[in-house]
């Protein structure tokens, strides 16, 4: 909800050294999402569940919004790429196991533009939307594009 509704929040909730963050979690020695934010506080005494799902949706985050890939058709046959960068990170790399094969999208600012790679796998179709709005098919193969 926050990327969908407030880009800019979700990276700050992503990369924010205090709670409530993600990173709080592992700077403390978490293998696992917390049930609360603060589930090992500084003194080291855990005060509720340390294997949660609920805020493990950061991955989802991850993939569809920093990396942009989505599910349009069932078993990925076509899927959407559209990277969404921000919160001052400077790349991103993710891959899926499709049922068709190995999907790849990796992107970082270079110049001032952004560079995308992407994999397509065999039977597959992509639509792919750059930052700028600009809009193109992919098929078969790797695709790179310079936004």
């Amino acid at each position: 909800m926050l990327a969908d509704f407030g880009h800019g929040l979700a990276y700050e909730r992503l990369l924010q050294g205090t709670e409530p963050s993600w990173l709080v979690m592992i700077d403390r020695g978490a293998t696992t999402v917390w049930e609360h934010w603060g589930g090992v506080p500084a003194d080291g005494k855990a005060t509720a569940s340390l294997n949660h799902y609920s805020k493990g949706a950061v991955i989802s985050f991850l993939h569809r919004y920093v990396a942009g890939l989505q599910l349009v058709e069932p078993g990925y046959r076509r899927f959407l790429v559209q990277s969404r960068p921000g919160g001052g990170l400077t790349w991103a790399e993710a891959a899926h196991e499709s049922p068709y094969g190995r999907i790849e999208a990796a992107w970082r600012p270079d110049g001032g533009r952004l560079h995308l790679r992407l994999v397509v796998p065999p039977g597959t179709e992509a639509t792919v939307i750059l930052p700028s709005g600009r809009r193109m098919t992919a098929g078969p193969g790797t695709h790179v594009y310079v936004d």
